[in-house]
């Protein structure tokens, strides 16, 4: 599953979120950001659903 931190927008390929944030270091809440739609590949493609994350800005 792809989580992604709500503080800080930290992202990371886990089954289940850490208690910590690997980032920040808070211990935050986590957000299932993994793909269920079919138009980035369904729940077992690794992809991440465009909906709930966007790419922090360079």
């Amino acid at each position: 599953m792809t989580w992604k931190c709500a503080n800080c927008g930290y992202t990371l390929f886990e089954k289940q979120p850490p208690d910590k944030c690997p980032s920040c270091g808070e211990a935050c809440e986590f957000v299932d950001v993994s793909c269920y739609i079919p138009e980035c590949g369904g729940p077992d493609s690794g992809g991440i659903d465009g909906r709930l994350y966007k790419k922090e800005k360079e």
